[in-house]
């Protein structure tokens, strides 16, 4: 397996999951540190998705030229293992905002 980035966008096998987790192999957001994305065999990760909602653990994001939101709501430790192929990267705008974003959520 390659050195996963943070920033970079993967796609990954989420299954099995349970209630309403977010299923199937989807694009992810690698939001875990690269000192830890090379230490660790997992990944913090944010699941994307391209239906989009007006909350505020949503961040919108352009994949691919393609609108989507980073679903914080949803952000998962899944082992390197899960990893099926690299599908892009966000901006350095975006990681900033995802970043924001999720201190928002554990900070407040």
């Amino acid at each position: 397996m390659t050195n996963l980035l943070v920033g970079e966008i993967w796609k990954v096998k989420l299954y099995p999951v349970r209630g309403s987790e977010q299923d199937g192999v989807r694009p992810c957001l690698v939001v875990s540190p690269n000192s830890m994305n090379m230490a660790l065999q997992t990944i913090i990760v944010v699941p994307l998705t391209t239906a989009t909602k007006d909350w505020p653990t949503r961040v919108n994001v352009i994949i691919n030229g393609i609108k989507s939101q980073a679903c914080i709501e949803h952000i998962r430790s899944v082992s390197k293992e899960r990893f099926v192929e690299r599908f892009g990267e966000v901006s350095e705008v975006e990681i900033a905002s995802v970043r924001k974003h999720l201190l928002a959520v554990f900070c407040s």
